[in-house]
């Protein structure tokens, strides 16, 4: 088992983003596998209810989509293991671990549940700052 357990934050993920440098920016990466089994748009009606709730909250606490998208082609690893990736900035760990405990976001939560099948998100350090044109 990983940081998070199925697609919620676990107890022990949250208590791992505290031990995080407390005042450098993340990066969160976001890979989400939408339910194929509901065909009747179930799952695509739960994931814009996601979406419209998840952004102002985001720009509430200081954080902001980096880039979001559908897959449009797997170049390198397994076919069909993602439909939607994103990347969101926080400026700290800290702001994070407010966001994930915030009871809009665990409800949230919940609503994406019903549109996923299968959720990884990492933590990043964010090293932008270190490429040439960064």
């Amino acid at each position: 088992m990983g940081l998070f357990d199925e697609i919620e934050p676990s107890l022990a993920a949250l208590q791992a983003i505290k031990k995080l440098p407390s005042e450098e920016p993340i990066i969160v990466l976001s890979l989400l596998r939408f339910r194929h089994d509901l065909a009747d748009g179930r799952a695509d009606a739960a994931w814009q209810t996601y979406q419209s709730g998840i952004g102002p909250i985001l720009h509430e606490y200081g954080a902001r989509r980096v880039t979001h998208g559908i897959v449009a082609l797997d170049l390198v690893g397994p076919a069909g293991q993602w439909d939607v990736v994103g990347a969101f900035w926080y400026p700290n760990p800290k702001v994070l671990w407010r966001f994930l405990s915030d009871e809009r976001v665990l409800d949230l939560i919940k609503v994406r549940r019903k549109a996923a099948d299968d959720v990884t998100m990492m933590i990043l350090k964010d090293q932008t700052h270190s490429f040439a044109d960064g």
